[in-house]
């Protein structure tokens, strides 16, 4: 079966848009918890430029940049790459129904967005595929 994907020069536009969209809208929790501030006005440079929408935006950027880089070919695309996607794919999938019913069995007010699911979704998936690749 041939699956229809991106060339392999979106990895690089997909690595842009994400690192581009992360560090902007990050930037703010990551000084947080760096610092250990609970200030939250004394980061706010990006806020300070940028609307709260804007920031949205780039929050949604940073994900499809790690879509387009996910769904883009590799130098050498071959059947055994579809298969250690696939089986990268279905490990995630586990890994993700795991940690959503353990987190949301341990307490009920959980407090997390929906973009925290796919971003974690997106990690394991590129880090599972990239270790089923040098192994094999």
């Amino acid at each position: 079966m041939k699956i229809k994907m991106l060339p392999n020069w979106c990895k690089k536009l997909g690595l842009l848009i994400f690192t581009v969209g992360f560090i902007i809208s990050g930037y703010k929790d990551f000084m947080m918890g760096f610092t250990g501030a609970l200030d939250a006005t004394k980061f706010n440079y990006f806020e300070n430029l940028f609307s709260n929408s804007v920031i949205h935006l780039l929050e949604i950027g940073s994900i499809l940049g790690m879509v387009i880089y996910l769904m883009s070919r590799e130098k050498i695309e071959d059947d055994y790459i579809n298969k250690l996607r696939l089986e990268s794919f279905q490990l995630t999938s586990f890994i993700g129904l795991a940690i959503t019913i353990i987190s949301y069995s341990i307490s009920e007010e959980i407090k997390l967005t929906l973009d925290y699911f796919i971003i974690l979704f997106l990690w394991f998936y590129l880090i599972i595929f990239a270790l089923k690749k040098r192994i094999y």
